[in-house]
Protein backbone atom coordinates (compact mmCIF):
# COMPACT_ATOMS: atom_id res chain seq x y z
CA UNK A 1 0.00 0.00 0.00
CA UNK A 2 1.18 3.25 -0.57
CA UNK A 3 1.87 6.13 2.06
CA UNK A 4 -1.52 7.72 2.30
CA UNK A 5 -3.51 4.64 2.75
CA UNK A 6 -1.07 3.15 4.89
CA UNK A 7 -1.10 6.23 7.64
CA UNK A 8 -5.01 6.30 6.61
CA UNK A 9 -5.96 2.77 8.05
CA UNK A 10 -3.29 2.76 10.65
CA UNK A 11 -4.99 6.27 12.06
CA UNK A 12 -8.45 3.84 11.93
CA UNK A 13 -6.59 0.97 13.56
CA UNK A 14 -4.87 3.24 16.56
CA UNK A 15 -8.45 5.24 16.74
CA UNK A 16 -10.40 1.41 17.54
CA UNK A 17 -7.48 0.71 20.17
CA UNK A 18 -8.21 3.62 22.28
CA UNK A 19 -11.64 3.72 22.67
CA UNK A 20 -11.98 6.58 20.40
CA UNK A 21 -14.75 4.89 17.55
CA UNK A 22 -17.44 4.53 20.31
CA UNK A 23 -19.62 7.50 20.75
CA UNK A 24 -22.84 8.32 22.90
CA UNK A 25 -26.06 8.96 20.80
CA UNK A 26 -29.56 9.47 22.33
CA UNK A 27 -32.11 7.14 20.29
CA UNK A 28 -34.59 8.98 18.11
CA UNK A 29 -36.15 5.31 17.29
CA UNK A 30 -37.14 2.07 19.09
CA UNK A 31 -35.53 -0.85 17.97
CA UNK A 32 -37.43 -3.07 16.39
CA UNK A 33 -35.40 -5.62 18.05
CA UNK A 34 -36.35 -4.19 21.29
CA UNK A 35 -32.54 -3.84 22.06
CA UNK A 36 -33.46 -0.16 22.66
CA UNK A 37 -36.47 2.29 22.86
CA UNK A 38 -36.84 5.88 21.95
CA UNK A 39 -34.58 8.52 23.95
CA UNK A 40 -32.64 6.02 25.68
CA UNK A 41 -29.05 6.49 25.54
CA UNK A 42 -26.25 4.19 23.33
CA UNK A 43 -23.01 4.25 23.18
CA UNK A 44 -22.06 2.17 19.72
CA UNK A 45 -18.91 2.15 17.53
CA UNK A 46 -16.12 -0.12 17.20
CA UNK A 47 -13.83 -1.90 19.53
CA UNK A 48 -10.97 -4.59 19.34
CA UNK A 49 -12.45 -7.49 21.13
CA UNK A 50 -9.86 -10.48 21.37
CA UNK A 51 -7.18 -9.23 19.23
CA UNK A 52 -10.59 -8.19 15.96
CA UNK A 53 -12.02 -5.28 15.06
CA UNK A 54 -15.85 -5.71 16.44
CA UNK A 55 -19.10 -3.70 15.98
CA UNK A 56 -19.86 -2.94 20.18
CA UNK A 57 -22.99 -1.33 21.44
CA UNK A 58 -23.96 -0.82 25.00
CA UNK A 59 -27.66 0.87 26.52
CA UNK A 60 -26.73 3.15 29.29
CA UNK A 61 -29.79 3.35 30.12
CA UNK A 62 -30.54 -0.52 30.73
CA UNK A 63 -26.87 -0.89 31.79
CA UNK A 64 -26.72 -3.74 29.09
CA UNK A 65 -24.60 -5.09 26.42
CA UNK A 66 -26.29 -4.78 22.60
CA UNK A 67 -25.42 -7.61 20.67
CA UNK A 68 -26.44 -9.05 16.88
CA UNK A 69 -27.46 -5.71 15.51
CA UNK A 70 -25.44 -6.16 12.40
CA UNK A 71 -26.12 -9.45 9.53
CA UNK A 72 -25.12 -9.33 6.45
CA UNK A 73 -26.05 -12.01 3.11
CA UNK A 74 -26.23 -12.60 -0.61
CA UNK A 75 -29.11 -11.77 -2.45
CA UNK A 76 -29.92 -14.13 -4.98
CA UNK A 77 -27.44 -15.46 -7.99
CA UNK A 78 -26.15 -11.85 -8.91
CA UNK A 79 -23.83 -11.04 -5.89
CA UNK A 80 -25.82 -8.39 -4.71
CA UNK A 81 -25.20 -7.75 -1.04
CA UNK A 82 -27.51 -6.72 1.59
CA UNK A 83 -26.45 -5.53 5.24
CA UNK A 84 -29.10 -5.24 8.33
CA UNK A 85 -27.34 -2.71 10.55
CA UNK A 86 -29.70 -1.90 13.35
CA UNK A 87 -26.79 0.81 14.83
CA UNK A 88 -27.50 3.05 11.75
CA UNK A 89 -30.72 4.06 13.41
CA UNK A 90 -29.04 6.01 15.69
CA UNK A 91 -28.01 8.87 13.16
CA UNK A 92 -30.16 11.79 13.42
CA UNK A 93 -32.54 11.78 9.85
CA UNK A 94 -32.07 7.90 9.58
CA UNK A 95 -35.67 7.19 9.15
CA UNK A 96 -38.72 8.18 6.92
CA UNK A 97 -42.16 8.08 7.06
CA UNK A 98 -43.34 8.73 4.01
CA UNK A 99 -42.28 7.32 0.29
CA UNK A 100 -41.60 9.55 -2.99
CA UNK A 101 -39.73 13.01 -2.09
CA UNK A 102 -38.48 13.91 1.09
CA UNK A 103 -38.01 17.65 2.88
CA UNK A 104 -34.55 18.74 1.30
CA UNK A 105 -31.68 19.56 4.78
CA UNK A 106 -31.82 23.01 5.35
CA UNK A 107 -28.32 24.88 4.48
CA UNK A 108 -28.34 27.13 7.62
CA UNK A 109 -24.62 26.31 9.21
CA UNK A 110 -26.52 26.52 11.93
CA UNK A 111 -28.75 23.57 11.51
CA UNK A 112 -25.91 21.31 9.93
CA UNK A 113 -26.00 17.94 11.07
CA UNK A 114 -22.01 17.74 11.79
CA UNK A 115 -22.66 20.65 14.21
CA UNK A 116 -19.88 22.75 12.32
CA UNK A 117 -20.51 25.58 14.55
CA UNK A 118 -21.47 24.49 17.71
CA UNK A 119 -18.81 22.82 19.77
CA UNK A 120 -20.98 22.30 22.94
CA UNK A 121 -22.20 19.07 20.46
CA UNK A 122 -20.56 15.67 21.46
CA UNK A 123 -20.44 14.70 18.16
CA UNK A 124 -19.22 18.16 16.46
CA UNK A 125 -16.53 18.33 13.78
CA UNK A 126 -15.24 21.12 16.16
CA UNK A 127 -14.12 18.55 18.73
CA UNK A 128 -13.60 15.52 16.91
CA UNK A 129 -9.86 15.62 15.72
CA UNK A 130 -9.52 14.07 12.07
CA UNK A 131 -7.29 10.59 11.71
CA UNK A 132 -5.58 12.80 9.17
CA UNK A 133 -5.92 15.23 6.63
CA UNK A 134 -4.27 15.93 3.13
CA UNK A 135 -3.53 18.79 1.30
CA UNK A 136 -4.95 18.46 -2.62
CA UNK A 137 -5.08 20.87 -5.41
CA UNK A 138 -7.66 23.04 -3.94
CA UNK A 139 -8.55 22.44 -0.31
CA UNK A 140 -7.08 20.52 2.65
CA UNK A 141 -8.85 17.18 3.00
CA UNK A 142 -9.75 16.49 7.11
CA UNK A 143 -10.33 12.03 7.52
CA UNK A 144 -13.07 11.90 10.45
CA UNK A 145 -14.26 8.69 11.33
CA UNK A 146 -17.98 8.20 10.52
CA UNK A 147 -19.55 7.89 14.21
CA UNK A 148 -22.22 5.15 12.69
CA UNK A 149 -19.59 2.70 10.46
CA UNK A 150 -20.90 0.66 7.79
CA UNK A 151 -17.83 -1.01 7.25
CA UNK A 152 -15.55 -1.99 11.21
CA UNK A 153 -12.68 -1.86 8.99
CA UNK A 154 -12.67 1.65 8.07
CA UNK A 155 -15.70 4.40 7.42
CA UNK A 156 -14.13 7.96 7.15
CA UNK A 157 -15.71 11.21 6.10
CA UNK A 158 -13.60 13.76 4.27
CA UNK A 159 -14.09 16.95 4.55
CA UNK A 160 -12.84 20.08 2.87
CA UNK A 161 -10.96 22.91 4.46
CA UNK A 162 -9.37 25.86 2.59
CA UNK A 163 -5.36 25.43 1.65
CA UNK A 164 -4.57 28.87 3.31
CA UNK A 165 -6.45 28.45 6.42
CA UNK A 166 -6.95 24.13 7.23
CA UNK A 167 -7.64 24.94 10.63
CA UNK A 168 -10.71 26.18 9.84
CA UNK A 169 -13.96 23.98 9.01
CA UNK A 170 -16.12 26.52 6.65
CA UNK A 171 -19.97 25.21 6.01
CA UNK A 172 -19.98 24.63 1.92
CA UNK A 173 -23.32 22.80 1.01
CA UNK A 174 -23.36 19.77 0.12
CA UNK A 175 -22.89 20.75 -3.78
CA UNK A 176 -20.21 19.80 -5.79
CA UNK A 177 -17.51 22.17 -7.78
CA UNK A 178 -15.22 21.75 -10.46
CA UNK A 179 -12.42 21.71 -7.48
CA UNK A 180 -14.48 19.13 -5.43
CA UNK A 181 -14.31 16.50 -8.06
CA UNK A 182 -10.97 17.03 -9.10
CA UNK A 183 -9.57 16.77 -5.73
CA UNK A 184 -11.99 13.77 -4.95
CA UNK A 185 -10.50 12.16 -8.29
CA UNK A 186 -6.82 13.07 -7.20
CA UNK A 187 -7.53 11.23 -3.54
CA UNK A 188 -9.27 8.36 -4.79
CA UNK A 189 -6.11 7.78 -6.89
CA UNK A 190 -3.99 7.78 -3.74
CA UNK A 191 -5.75 5.44 -1.54
CA UNK A 192 -5.65 1.77 -2.53
CA UNK A 193 -8.50 -0.38 -1.91
CA UNK A 194 -10.76 2.19 -1.08
CA UNK A 195 -14.30 3.00 -1.90
CA UNK A 196 -15.33 6.93 -2.59
CA UNK A 197 -18.60 7.87 -2.43
CA UNK A 198 -20.60 11.18 -2.45
CA UNK A 199 -24.09 11.38 -2.24
CA UNK A 200 -26.18 14.44 -3.22
CA UNK A 201 -28.89 15.65 -1.38
CA UNK A 202 -31.94 13.60 -2.36
CA UNK A 203 -30.22 10.53 -3.24
CA UNK A 204 -28.37 9.59 0.22
CA UNK A 205 -26.60 12.49 2.07
CA UNK A 206 -28.12 13.10 5.71
CA UNK A 207 -26.21 15.92 5.70
CA UNK A 208 -26.13 19.30 4.20
CA UNK A 209 -22.33 20.29 4.14
CA UNK A 210 -19.71 18.88 1.56
CA UNK A 211 -18.18 15.57 2.34
CA UNK A 212 -17.25 12.66 0.48
CA UNK A 213 -17.49 9.20 2.11
CA UNK A 214 -14.79 6.60 2.11
CA UNK A 215 -15.11 2.77 3.27
CA UNK A 216 -12.53 -0.18 3.30
CA UNK A 217 -12.93 -1.79 -0.04
CA UNK A 218 -12.83 -5.26 0.86
CA UNK A 219 -15.06 -7.37 -1.29
CA UNK A 220 -15.74 -6.94 -5.28
CA UNK A 221 -19.12 -5.50 -5.99
CA UNK A 222 -21.31 -6.19 -9.10
CA UNK A 223 -20.87 -2.79 -10.40
CA UNK A 224 -17.37 -2.75 -10.66
CA UNK A 225 -18.00 -6.21 -13.15
CA UNK A 226 -21.10 -5.04 -15.20
CA UNK A 227 -20.19 -4.35 -19.37
CA UNK A 228 -20.28 -1.09 -20.97
CA UNK A 229 -21.32 -0.07 -23.94
CA UNK A 230 -20.55 3.35 -26.01
CA UNK A 231 -23.46 6.03 -26.18
CA UNK A 232 -23.26 9.51 -27.83
CA UNK A 233 -19.36 9.74 -26.75
CA UNK A 234 -19.83 8.52 -23.08
CA UNK A 235 -19.76 5.09 -22.24
CA UNK A 236 -22.93 3.62 -19.86
CA UNK A 237 -23.33 0.60 -17.83
CA UNK A 238 -25.20 -2.06 -19.68
CA UNK A 239 -26.75 -5.41 -17.98
CA UNK A 240 -26.86 -3.72 -14.55
CA UNK A 241 -29.83 -2.51 -12.66
CA UNK A 242 -28.67 1.29 -13.02
CA UNK A 243 -28.13 2.56 -16.19
CA UNK A 244 -24.95 4.94 -15.59
CA UNK A 245 -22.21 7.12 -16.67
CA UNK A 246 -18.93 5.43 -16.43
CA UNK A 247 -15.87 6.76 -17.11
CA UNK A 248 -11.98 5.65 -16.15
CA UNK A 249 -10.13 7.07 -12.83
CA UNK A 250 -7.82 8.49 -14.62
CA UNK A 251 -10.19 10.97 -16.92
CA UNK A 252 -9.74 14.74 -16.90
CA UNK A 253 -12.39 15.93 -14.03
CA UNK A 254 -14.01 18.62 -16.11
CA UNK A 255 -15.43 15.65 -18.18
CA UNK A 256 -16.91 14.16 -15.15
CA UNK A 257 -18.18 17.87 -13.96
CA UNK A 258 -19.99 18.48 -17.08
CA UNK A 259 -22.44 15.73 -16.51
CA UNK A 260 -23.07 16.69 -13.05
CA UNK A 261 -23.24 20.48 -13.59
CA UNK A 262 -26.20 19.28 -15.66
CA UNK A 263 -27.71 17.16 -13.03
CA UNK A 264 -27.30 19.83 -10.14
CA UNK A 265 -28.45 22.47 -12.70
CA UNK A 266 -31.74 20.89 -13.26
CA UNK A 267 -32.40 19.64 -9.86
CA UNK A 268 -31.64 15.90 -10.45
CA UNK A 269 -29.96 13.82 -7.50
CA UNK A 270 -26.88 11.69 -8.07
CA UNK A 271 -24.88 9.08 -6.66
CA UNK A 272 -21.01 9.59 -7.52
CA UNK A 273 -18.77 6.63 -7.29
CA UNK A 274 -14.95 5.89 -7.15
CA UNK A 275 -14.67 2.36 -6.78
CA UNK A 276 -11.96 -0.07 -8.76
CA UNK A 277 -10.93 1.01 -12.56
CA UNK A 278 -14.02 3.11 -12.73
CA UNK A 279 -15.84 6.46 -11.67
CA UNK A 280 -19.76 6.15 -11.75
CA UNK A 281 -22.14 8.75 -11.50
CA UNK A 282 -25.78 7.43 -11.75
CA UNK A 283 -28.72 10.33 -11.96
CA UNK A 284 -31.73 9.37 -9.27
CA UNK A 285 -35.46 10.30 -9.04
CA UNK A 286 -35.76 12.63 -6.62
CA UNK A 287 -39.86 11.57 -6.82
CA UNK A 288 -38.62 8.35 -5.74
CA UNK A 289 -36.24 9.10 -3.14
CA UNK A 290 -37.92 6.52 -0.63
CA UNK A 291 -39.51 3.41 -2.00
CA UNK A 292 -42.14 0.89 -0.94
CA UNK A 293 -39.11 -2.05 -1.86
CA UNK A 294 -37.58 -0.54 1.28
CA UNK A 295 -39.12 1.82 2.98
CA UNK A 296 -38.40 4.25 6.01
CA UNK A 297 -35.00 4.94 3.73
CA UNK A 298 -32.88 6.43 1.46
CA UNK A 299 -30.67 3.97 -0.78
CA UNK A 300 -27.40 5.85 -1.25
CA UNK A 301 -24.17 5.26 -2.94
CA UNK A 302 -22.92 1.54 -1.64
CA UNK A 303 -26.46 0.22 -2.90
CA UNK A 304 -26.27 1.51 -6.27
CA UNK A 305 -23.05 -0.41 -6.16
CA UNK A 306 -24.52 -3.71 -5.61
CA UNK A 307 -24.21 -3.80 -1.50
CA UNK A 308 -27.52 -2.62 -0.01
CA UNK A 309 -27.12 -1.22 3.69
CA UNK A 310 -31.12 -1.37 5.71
CA UNK A 311 -32.09 -0.59 9.36
CA UNK A 312 -35.04 -2.69 9.12
CA UNK A 313 -34.39 -6.30 9.75
CA UNK A 314 -37.80 -7.27 8.73
CA UNK A 315 -37.07 -5.91 4.74
CA UNK A 316 -33.54 -7.97 5.45
CA UNK A 317 -35.42 -10.67 5.52
CA UNK A 318 -37.68 -10.44 3.01
CA UNK A 319 -35.48 -8.74 0.47
CA UNK A 320 -34.69 -10.50 -3.15
CA UNK A 321 -33.89 -10.12 -6.53
CA UNK A 322 -37.10 -8.92 -7.77
CA UNK A 323 -37.74 -6.27 -5.30
CA UNK A 324 -34.68 -4.67 -5.76
CA UNK A 325 -34.88 -4.32 -9.58
CA UNK A 326 -38.28 -3.11 -9.06
CA UNK A 327 -36.56 -0.48 -6.95
CA UNK A 328 -33.55 0.52 -9.12
CA UNK A 329 -36.54 0.61 -11.92
CA UNK A 330 -37.93 3.51 -9.92
CA UNK A 331 -35.39 5.33 -8.47
CA UNK A 332 -32.69 5.75 -11.06
CA UNK A 333 -32.58 8.00 -14.49
CA UNK A 334 -31.58 5.84 -17.23
CA UNK A 335 -28.56 7.91 -18.47
CA UNK A 336 -29.31 7.64 -22.10
CA UNK A 337 -32.78 9.32 -21.57
CA UNK A 338 -31.07 12.33 -20.20
CA UNK A 339 -28.10 12.48 -23.45
CA UNK A 340 -31.48 12.45 -25.76
CA UNK A 341 -31.92 15.69 -24.35
CA UNK A 342 -28.55 17.26 -23.15
CA UNK A 343 -27.49 18.67 -26.75
CA UNK A 344 -24.29 20.84 -25.39
CA UNK A 345 -22.74 18.36 -22.53
CA UNK A 346 -18.77 17.57 -23.29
Amino acid sequence: MNDLTTNLYQAWQDSVLSDKIVNEFEASHTDSNGRWIKGERITYGIRSIDGRLTYYAQNLTQSKIIYDAVEEKQVGEEDFICQFNGYRTLRPRSRFDQLGRQQTLSNDPHQCRFYCQDRTKSLSLLVRKPLLQVKLKHFCWKAYYNATPIEKHGHFLWIPSHLHCPDDLPHFPQFLSLEFVEDAILLFNQLANTLVFFNSLHAGASVNHIHFQAIYHRQSLLIEKAPVISYKGFDLLESYLAEAFVFPKDVQPHRIFSCIQKLQTQGIPFNLMLIGSRIILIPRNIEHEVVSEFPGQVLAALGMCGKIVTVDREVYLKVDMNKIKRAFQKMVIPSKFLLDKWEDVM
